[in-house]
């Protein structure tokens, strides 16, 4: 009896210990995406990017691109292997904290298997190089995203899944990281990004333009715009830098389309607090579009935009305002989740109203408004707090998402409205929120339960009436 129970708490000891190697020996895989309702395979889980340091060496008339990129990234768990986000581009190598590693592509996925386990807490650094010609990608909604090459002419539209065409990238607004750009240009061409330039440095038959954006920034606002750009440098009242890339055939026009810049750019900061940046300005490629983005510090404006819809004086203060707006709101203060892009344009939308009351009168604002309501009620958009996540940006995000911000305005007063919208610029600043942050502090500062009002307004299938029935 005394033998069989030894034996028996021998075995048992054995299983353990067998079951404790059998546990060191599994793989710890950070999550192939980030979570997002609406994209759940956009992003990567199980760790932190910290900076992206990006090099390319660019042949604008024919297309092909030689590429690294070094990713310095925080491991949230340990690792044994994880992914970035990366599209199409040959990837040649890639090395983990100096040591090569091993990586396989499935769809959008490459999958790093580092050559020793990231432990929890630690930083680490993943060296991509790659090669070869950009192609965008082709979304639901028939816009066209990522690196896009018109002639010899180069730009980046990203939102909100394009930046995996052209870097590997943890492709999620919740992963903010600062930036560092190294793009070489033959000789002639000029490569702008975001941030500031540090460096133009001469490379033998070309240049390399050194761009770094020091602030936090969202992978879908990276940006590259490359061609026989001219750089106009208008002055600022604000004393914010100012630095536009027009093709050098749109210069002129160009020009005339945004001298009101800096005047906007006073407006703001005195009414949503200090601009988040370093600098700011534009970049007008030799391309259509198909719109303009709100890349952080350089805005995109295609050709199609300057000689069509900016030849009206509205048309030209809404697209001005609504981009350079964005840079508070949707730019440093991010959306978390793409389901709540109305905190991104909505807020937008409302603040070129905002300019245009203030630069042209209370009755173009009121026009402003009641525009919009018409066209909601038309147009039979979704509520914006619905938007699909195949029509992301259609029409109702932008207007009703507005008019929701109005409705709060006539309900708390103006005085708790701007302190609202300047509390959170500031509160939020490099961070990223969600719609019920936004009740939260429209509850704090206004002392009012408006969840109810704001329900409705973003998710109800009949648009509300505006408060009190008026504009």
């Amino acid at each position: 009896m005394v033998r069989l129970a030894a034996l028996t708490m021998l075995l048992t000891v054995c299983a353990l210990l067998l079951a404790v190697c059998a546990g060191c020996g599994s793989k710890l895989a950070g999550p192939a995406g980030a979570g997002d309702p609406y994209f759940p395979q956009m992003g990567n889980g199980g760790y932190d990017v910290l900076d992206y340091n990006i090099d390319l060496t660019v042949d604008p008339a024919a297309g092909p691109v030689d590429g690294t990129v070094l990713v310095r990234a925080a491991a949230t768990q340990d690792l044994d292997s994880f992914d970035l986000d990366f599209v199409g581009l040959h990837v040649k190598s890639v090395q983990v904290d100096g040591r090569a590693a091993r990586f396989e592509r499935k769809g959008q996925e490459l999958i790093i298997s580092p050559p020793v386990r990231l432990r929890a807490g630690s930083t680490f650094d993943t060296l991509v190089a790659y090669s070869g010609t950009p192609q965008p990608l082709h979304a639901a909604d028939g816009s066209i995203l990522g690196w896009q090459r018109s002639g010899d002419t180069i730009f980046t539209l990203d939102e909100p899944e394009g930046a995996a065409t052209w870097f590997p990238v943890n492709d999620t607004p919740l992963d903010k990281a600062t930036y560092t750009f190294r793009i070489t240009v033959p000789e002639g061409y000029v490569a702008a990004a975001n941030g500031v330039l540090a460096q133009n440095i001469a490379n033998g038959a070309g240049q390399t333009f050194v761009w770094q954006m020091k602030e936090p920034m969202a992978s879908y606002l990276a940006a590259v715009a490359i061609g026989k750009l001219v750089l106009k440098e208008p002055q600022d009242p604000s004393g914010v830098p100012i630095r536009n890339y027009f093709a050098e055939g749109l210069a002129d026009a160009a020009t005339k389309a945004f001298a009101s810049t800096g005047d906007v750019l006073a407006y703001y900061i005195d009414t949503f607090g200090p601009y988040p940046f370093e600098s700011y300005g534009v970049a007008v490629p030799d391309a259509d579009t198909q719109g303009a983005m709100e890349n952080q510090t350089l805005s995109l404006f295609g050709r199609n935009v300057v000689e069509k819809d900016m030849t009206d004086p509205t048309g030209d203060a809404i697209f001005l305002s609504h981009e350079l707006a964005h840079q508070w709101f949707g730019d440093s203060v991010t959306l978390a989740h793409w389901s709540d892009i109305w905190l991104n344009e909505g807020f937008a939308t409302y603040c070129s109203w905002l300019w245009i009351g203030h630069s042209q009168g209370k009755a173009a604002f009121d026009k402003q408004v009641s525009d919009a309501r018409d066209a909601v009620v038309s147009q039979k958009w979704p509520a914006p707090g619905k938007a699909p996540a195949n029509d992301l940006f259609n029409g109702g995000v932008y207007d009703r998402g507005a008019l929701t911000l109005h409705a709060v305005r006539l309900t708390v007063g103006d005085d708790a409205f701007f302190r609202i919208l300047r509390t959170w610029a500031d509160r939020y600043r490099y961070k990223n929120v969600t719609t019920a942050d936004f009740v939260s502090l429209v509850q704090e500062i206004s002392g009012k339960d408006l969840h109810a009002l704001i329900d409705s307004w973003l998710y109800d299938s009949t648009m509300p009436a505006l408060p009190g029935g008026g504009l």
